[in-house]
C-alpha cells in the first residue's frame, strides 16, 4: 500500500509540472478557419487530417483518476472510473485548415490494455463526444491506444473494404495525435450511431449490441498479474456468462420519437433476444463443445429466413474469417442495424482486431466455425469475385485520406493475402468438416430456450428482475418467469430498461421481451407481395393494385387513409406509375383526423408510396391526395426520371435521401409542408414547377449536391433552402410570394452549413431575399450575398 501511495503522489507531481511545461492552449472556440467556397463544401469531408489534438479541462482530476485506473488490483477497469471530462480539440487538416471543438471525454476499453505508461505520462483509449462542431461529419468517436485494435493499417483498409462492399463499417482514420503531453499515433474511429446510418445510405433505426452486463461478473474480480486469460480460467468461466447474455439497444432516444418507434425498437430487441437465446443454447449443447468465441450468431435467424440476405450475411463473416477478424464474430462484439425496411439484422463492424499478415488459422480453438449455412458456397465465391473486382487505385486513394500511406503493391499484396485466407477458409471446411456436423448446427427449434438462461443467470446474480412482455403490457418476474406482476415503467425506465442499465434498489432489471416462436421470424402478414418486372411490390391492406403489363403501368388506390406500399430492388424503365389517396389532405386537418402510423410505420417508411434500391429509366410518377409524411419517397435509388407530378399532400410531398437521379420535370401544387426534399445525394434537375408550399418550396440538405436548370416557385415560407453541407448550382429561378427568397444555413451538427452558387434569380413579393448564417455562402453572379 505504501508503494502505491508514493506511485501515486510522485505521478500526479510528475504529470502536473510535465503538462505544466508543455502547456497547449486551445482556443476556446467551435471556429473553423477553412474557406466557405465551393471547393471546400465539396472536399471538406474528404479532406486528410494531419494531427488531432486533445486537452483535458482539469488535468489533475484526469490525472488522478488515470492512477486510480492504473493501480486498480483487477485486470478489468470499473465503470465508475470511466467519468466524463471537459475538454477542447484542436483539428489541423492537411490543406491548413484548423477548427476548435468543445468536448467530453473518457477512458474507454474495459481491459487494463488499454491504457499504459508512455515514458513519464499515460496513453490510453478514449471516448470523445464533440459537445460542438465536427471531424469530417463525425461528433461522437474514440481514439484508440495504438495495440488495441489489430494493425492500425489494416482497420482502415478492411473498413473501407467493407463500406464499398455495401457493409456497415465504421469511418477509421490513422491520426497523429497529441492527447495533453503525449504524441503517439493512435486510431481515430466513428461510433456506431445515427451518422454512420446516414453516411452510408441508411436511415436512422435502432442500433443492438451484445448486453455485457453479467459477462464480467464471475472475471471481474481476477486478479491483475501476468498470468494470461486461459492460465486463470477465463474463457470457461465466460462460457457460463455468456448463457446470460441478451441484446441492448444503444439509441433508446428513438423511444422517445412516437409511438411507432418505440413499437420498431421493442421488435428488434425482442427478435434480437430470441436469437441470443438460441445462440447460447447451441455452441455447447449434446455433440457441440465450442467456446463462446468460436460459435457464430445464426445467419439464417439474422436474415430471417430470407436466402439473398443469409448469403450477403456469410459474405461478410467469411471476410471477417479471411482478414483474421474472428473477434469480430464473438456474439460479445456484435453490433447490428435493424433494417427495418429489408427486414433484417445488418452487421455493423465493432472490435475486429485484424491482422491480415498473420499466420492464418479459423479461430482461436475450432476447426471451423459454426454454424454454416446451405450458401457457404455462394457466399464463398461471391466474396472471391468481389475482392478479385477490387480498383486498387480506387481504394489507394481512399484509404489516403485516412491516413494510410500503401503503394498500390503493398495493397495487392494485402488483397492476395485475403484471398489466400479465403483458400485457407476453403480447404479447412473442406477437409475437416462432415455433414453430420453441418446438419447438427443448422437451425432447428428448441422446447424451453429460456432454460440456460435462467439456470446460469441463478448462479451468476440470483438477484435480478427479468421484464417481459405478454399481451401489450410489461412484467416483473423473478429468475424462470416465476412470480411476475404487473409493471408500470415511465419512459426515461423504459430507456434504461432498454439499454440495460436500469437499476432500482442495487437490483439489476433485464429485459427478456416477448416469448417468440424463431420459426415466425420471418411472417410479416401486413403486407402483400406481387412481383412487376425484376422489382417487388409491397402494399398494405389498404392499397389496391392495378398491374398492366403490356402498357408498362402501375396503379395504387388508397382505400384506408395511411395505407402504403412500396416497390423495393431492381429495375423500373419505360414505366407510369400513379398513386390515388382516398381523401384531400386538408379535410383531414379540418376534421382534426391524425392518420394512423403517422409520420412513419414499422416497416421505417414515411411515404405512402416509397421506391427503395430502385434503378429507374424513363419512369413517370403521378400521385394526388396523399395523407402520410411524404407523399413520394425515393430512397437508395438511381437513373432517369421523366416526370413526377404530384396533387394535395398532407405533409411534404416529394422526398429524396441516398439517391443519385436526373429528373426532366417536377410539378408540385399544395403541400402543407415542403414541396420538395432532398438529402444525402446527387440530383440534376431541369424544370420544376412548385406550387402552394407550406413551408419550402425546395430544401436540399445533408451533403447534397444539386443542380437545377430552371425553377418556379409560387407561395411558400421559404423558397430555396441549402444547408448541412449541401451545395447547390443553380441556373435561373423565378419565385414570388414568400417570406425567405433563398436560405443557407447549418441545421445539424455532423454537418457544416450550405453553399449556393446562383447565375439568374427573379424574386418578386418577399420579405427576406437572403438569410445566411455564419457557416454559409450564397454567390449571385459571382459576388458573395449577405442578409
Amino acid at each position: 500500500m505504501k508503494k502505491i501511495l508514493f506511485f501515486f503522489f510522485f505521478f500526479v507531481l510528475l504529470s502536473n509540472y510535465s503538462h505544466s511545461e508543455t502547456k497547449h492552449d486551445l482556443q476556446n472556440t467551435d471556429a473553423c478557419n477553412n474557406a466557405l467556397d465551393e471547393k471546400n463544401f465539396s472536399e471538406i469531408h474528404k479532406t486528410k487530417i494531419k494531427k488531432i489534438e486533445l486537452d483535458v479541462n482539469n488535468y489533475k482530476k484526469w490525472t488522478i483518476n488515470n492512477v486510480k485506473i492504473l493501480t486498480t488490483r483487477s485486470r478489468f477497469i470499473p465503470n465508475n472510473l470511466k467519468k466524463n471530462f471537459k475538454g477542447k480539440v484542436k483539428v489541423i487538416y492537411q490543406d491548413g485548415s484548423i477548427c476548435f471543438m468543445k468536448a467530453r471525454v473518457r477512458h474507454s476499453g474495459d481491459a487494463k490494455d488499454h491504457i499504459a505508461f508512455k515514458g513519464n505520462s499515460v496513453i490510453q483509449s478514449l471516448d470523445i463526444k464533440l459537445i460542438d462542431g465536427n471531424i469530417r461529419g463525425i461528433t461522437k468517436f474514440k481514439l484508440f491506444k495504438p495495440d488495441v485494435r489489430g494493425n492500425i493499417d489494416d482497420v482502415v483498409l478492411m473498413t473501407q473494404i467493407l463500406r464499398d462492399f455495401g457493409y456497415l463499417a465504421p469511418r477509421s482514420i490513422k491520426v497523429q495525435a497529441r492527447v495533453n503531453q503525449t504524441e503517439s499515433i493512435m486510431l481515430f474511429q466513428e461510433k456506431a450511431a445515427k451518422e454512420l446510418l446516414e453516411f452510408n445510405n441508411r436511415r436512422e433505426g435502432p442500433i443492438l449490441e451484445g448486453d455485457q452486463k453479467f459477462f464480467f461478473e464471475t472475471v471481474k474480480n481476477i486478479p491483475d498479474n501476468q498470468l494470461s486469460n486461459w492460465s486463470v480460467g477465463m474463457p470457461n468461466l465466460r462460457n457460463k456468462t455468456s448463457k446470460v447474455m441478451l441484446s441492448k439497444i444503444t439509441n433508446t432516444n428513438l423511444v422517445d420519437r412516437g409511438e411507432i418507434h418505440k413499437q420498431m425498437s421493442l421488435n428488434a430487441i425482442n427478435n434480437l433476444n430470441s436469437i441470443y437465446l438460441y445462440w447460447s443454447n447451441r455452441f455447447q449443447d449434446e455433440k457441440n463443445n465450442y467456446f463462446f468465441f468460436d460459435y457464430d450468431l445464426d445467419n439464417s435467424l439474422l436474415a430471417l429466413f430470407d436466402r439473398s440476405k443469409i448469403k450477403q450475411l456469410d459474405t461478410y463473416n467469411l471476410f471477417l474469417q479471411a482478414t483474421n477478424s474472428h473477434h469480430a464474430l464473438s456474439p460479445t462484439n456484435r453490433k447490428f442495424y435493424w433494417n427495418s425496411i429489408e427486414n433484417y439484422f445488418e452487421p455493423i463492424l465493432y472490435d475486429a482486431n485484424p491482422e491480415i499478415e498473420a499466420s492464418f488459422s479459423s479461430t482461436t480453438t475450432a476447426v471451423a466455425r459454426m454454424p454454416v449455412s446451405d450458401y457457404f458456397e455462394e457466399s464463398l465465391f461471391n466474396l472471391y469475385e468481389r475482392l478479385n473486382a477490387i480498383n486498387i487505385t480506387e481504394l489507394q486513394s481512399k484509404v489516403k485520406i485516412s491516413g494510410l500511406n500503401l503503394s498500390q503493391d503493398e495493397i495487392k499484396d494485402k488483397i492476395n493475402k485475403i484471398l489466400d485466407n479465403l483458400d485457407y477458409i476453403k480447404n479447412d471446411f473442406s477437409q475437416n468438416l462432415v455433414k453430420e456436423n453441418i446438419l447438427h448446427n443448422n437451425f432447428k427449434p428448441i422446447e424451453n430456450i429460456y432454460e440456460k438462461f435462467n439456470t446460469n443467470l441463478r448462479e451468476i446474480n440470483s438477484d435480478v428482475y427479468l421484464i417481459k412482455h405478454e399481451d401489450k403490457e410489461l412484467l416483473k418476474c423473478k429468475i424462470f418467469l416465476e412470480d411476475c406482476k404487473f409493471y408500470q415503467v415511465i419512459d426515461k425506465d423504459l430507456q434504461s430498461l432498454l439499454e440495460g442499465e436500469l437499476q432500482i434498489d442495487n437490483k439489476h432489471y433485464q429485459y427478456v421481451g416477448k416469448k417468440i416462436d424463431l420459426k415466425d421470424l420471418s411472417s410479416n402478414d401486413r403486407y402483400k407481395m406481387r412481383k412487376f418486372m425484376s422489382s417487388t411490390i409491397f402494399y398494405e391492406n389498404g392499397i389496391q393494385l392495378e398491374i398492366n403489363e403490356v402498357n408498362k403501368t402501375l396503379q395504387f388506390n388508397q382505400t384506408k387513409v395511411g395505407s402504403r406500399a412500396y416497390i423495393i430492388n431492381g429495375k423500373l424503365d419505360d414505366v407510369s406509375i400513379t398513386f390515388n389517396g382516398i381523401k384531400d389532405p386538408k379535410n383531414l386537418i379540418e376534421n382534426s383526423f391524425s392518420p394512423p402510423n403517422y409520420p412513419i410505420n414499422l416497416s421505417g417508411l414515411t411515404g405512402c408510396l416509397s421506391f427503395v434500391n430502385i434503378d429507374f429509366d424513363n419512369v413517370n410518377l403521378f400521385a394526388n391526395n396523399s395523407s402520410c409524411e411524404d407523399t413520394i419517397n425515393l430512397i437508395n435509388t438511381a437513373g432517369n426520371i421523366n416526370e413526377i407530378s404530384i396533387n394535395n399532400s398532407l405533409s411534404d410531398a416529394f422526398d429524396a435521401d441516398f439517391s443519385n437521379l436526373r429528373i426532366n420535370s417536377l410539378n408540385i401544387l399544395s403541400a402543407l409542408n415542403d414541396c420538395t426534399d432532398f438529402s444525402g445525394g446527387k440530383y440534376d434537375l431541369i424544370n420544376l414547377n412548385l406550387k402552394n408550399c407550406g413551408d419550402k418550396a425546395i430544401s436540399i440538405g445533408e451533403k447534397s449536391n444539386v443542380t437545377i436548370e430552371n425553377i418556379n416557385v409560387d407561395s411558400a415560407d421559404i423558397g430555396i433552402a441549402t444547408k448541412d453541407s449541401s451545395i447547390l448550382l443553380l441556373k435561373d429561378a423565378f419565385l414570388k410570394n414568400l417570406r425567405t427568397c433563398v436560405s443557407a444555413y447549418n441545421k445539424k451538427q455532423e454537418f457544416n452549413g450550405g453553399f449556393v452558387k446562383i447565375n439568374d434569380i427573379s424574386c418578386e413579393k418577399y420579405s427576406n431575399k437572403f438569410e445566411i448564417d455564419k457557416k454559409s455562402r450564397v454567390v449571385l453572379k459571382n459576388n458573395i450575398q449577405s442578409n
